[in-house]
């Protein structure tokens, strides 16, 4: 009898750490390889930011409140950069020799969130809506690699966020590497909500999707 029991508590616990194994791990819905070799041979990156241009937020109820929430696409950002600092440690998980952060050119694209961003469902961005949106940067350079994150979606019935994580060449704006990875919200009210999901989304994406392509 003791035997059975310690079998099922054995099988539950396995079962409970597949549960989150899968979400953790497997919950990359796009991984798409372009030119990874140009990425690994780089010295040095020019990190852009998060861009808005692209996100949805999804709730059914009441999915007009823009304005409401729009005023807290500072305070997410501002959270973000909070948690994963960039020189401090978004540029130490990268690990390339040197490191730019712009931030002037496409993170300042607060105000370029589209009016109807908020609505009862999210038609899928594509890369085609990346590759646009990186054609329209003022990058502020001519060489080198950039690098950029999308917050594609904030859903409010599933309470998370989806991002992609995109590398591309400056002179050329050509995709180089493109990739996407959902986030759980958490923290204490909207105003931490999304800006831990991204923070999820991102520490996702080093963990499972660039340490095991780029840097080992």
């Amino acid at each position: 009898m003791k035997k059975t029991l310690l079998i099922l508590a054995v099988v539950l616990l396995s079962y409970k750490i597949s549960g989150q194994f899968v979400y953790t791990y497997t919950n990359i819905l796009n991984n798409e390889i372009y030119d990874i070799e140009s990425i690994k041979n780089a010295k040095s990156i020019t990190y852009y930011g998060l861009d808005f241009s692209l996100v949805k937020f999804i709730k059914p109820q009441n999915a007009n409140e823009d304005q409401e929430l729009r005023k807290y696409l500072g305070a997410w950002l501002a959270f973000y950069q909070k948690e994963i600092p960039p020189k401090y440690c978004l540029f130490k998980w990268l690990k390339f020799d040197k490191y730019y952060f712009n931030a002037s050119s496409v993170q300042v694209r607060i105000d370029s969130v589209p009016k109807e961003w908020v609505g009862i469902a999210a038609p899928e961005v594509s890369i085609d809506d990346v590759k646009k949106a990186i054609q329209g940067y003022n990058l502020g350079k001519d060489n080198g690699i950039g690098f950029v994150i999308h917050p594609v979606e904030f859903n409010n019935i599933d309470e998370e966020a989806k991002c992609f994580f995109t590398f591309f060449d400056i002179p050329t704006r050509k995709v180089l590497w493109i990739s996407e990875t959902k986030g759980r919200i958490g923290g204490w009210g909207v105003t931490q909500w999304y800006g831990l999901a991204m923070v999820d989304c991102t520490k996702h994406y080093i963990d499972y999707i660039y340490k095991r392509n780029i840097r080992k």
